[in-house]
């Protein structure tokens, strides 16, 4: 059994080399582990198939992410009647048999030696071509590993443009900002936008109130924990404004009623 699980016989599918597949894994090995054909799959079976393999899938959020773990992990692959399939490798050092077998005495030795080291050194400088085009194409990729996107890295609304599906969903959910219900990029970009322009709004509004140019206590909308961020924030169940988002998320019980806070949720002014 090729996932080493178990399975009644209507589930499973005897190859002529004596593999057995269950149906998850017949439905990936279809399609040849192409990434096009693999992205056309449902999320349930790319999740089963990981989840067959023992793979972990914690860190996947995208379906993208997924069909990049199955190819990252792609086993041998099986024709539909058992036999495996050449890859590249297999296929070039057939040609290398061919060229060896049709040498004739009347022609001068051909160097195999020289040429596989000429061949793999121009493999390599090709390949590393590749690696620096799509380096610099892909925006996500740039980061540094565990390096989240955030709202501070934005230093104008035109840098929101710039950001990935992924990047605009982490800054949203580091300021508390529920996304649920965006099908499309441009409501994320949307509220971003929104969400930027009311943190700068505040910043300044709080900057101005410091100064006493408003004529207004600077304390009246600073967060009365840090006493440094304005208040964007409110505290459930109890329904107080006192806070910022970043204390607000750290508090077990509001300040004002001692009531045990359930969530902070993060506040548009208007």
């Amino acid at each position: 059994m090729d996932c080493k699980n178990y399975y009644c016989a209507a589930c499973l599918i005897q190859t002529n080399n004596g593999h057995s597949l269950c149906q998850v894994c017949r439905s990936i090995r279809s399609t040849a582990f192409d990434r096009d054909e693999l992205m056309k799959l449902r999320v349930k079976d790319l999740r089963d198939y990981l989840t067959l393999k023992d793979i972990p899938i914690d860190l996947c959020r995208e379906k993208e992410d997924l069909v990049q773990l199955i190819l990252f992990h792609k086993p041998p692959v099986f024709s539909a009647d058992g036999t495996n399939v050449p890859t590249a490798s297999s296929n070039q050092s057939t040609t290398n048999q061919r060229t060896d077998s049709s040498y004739t005495p009347g022609h001068p030795p051909y160097n195999t030696s020289a040429a596989n080291r000429t061949g793999s050194s121009n493999a390599q400088g090709t390949a590393g071509e590749h690696l620096v085009d799509s380096e610099s194409s892909d925006p996500e990729e740039n980061l540094a590993p565990g390096r989240r996107a955030s709202l501070s890295d934005l230093t104008c609304v035109d840098d929101i443009e710039a950001l990935s599906v992924r990047q605009l969903k982490e800054i949203l959910a580091r300021n508390f900002v529920d996304y649920k219900g965006c099908c499309e990029k441009w409501e994320l970009m949307e509220r971003v936008t929104r969400l930027y322009n009311e943190q700068k709004g505040l910043k300044e509004m709080a900057a101005a109130e410091a100064e006493g140019i408003n004529g207004t206590t600077s304390e009246e909308n600073i967060c009365k924990v840090c006493m440094d961020s304005p208040i964007d924030c409110v505290l459930l169940e109890c329904g107080h404004m006192v806070t910022c988002t970043k204390c607000g998320k750290r508090m077990s019980e509001c300040p004002i009623c001692r009531q045990y806070v359930v969530r902070a949720v993060h506040v548009f002014r208007s």
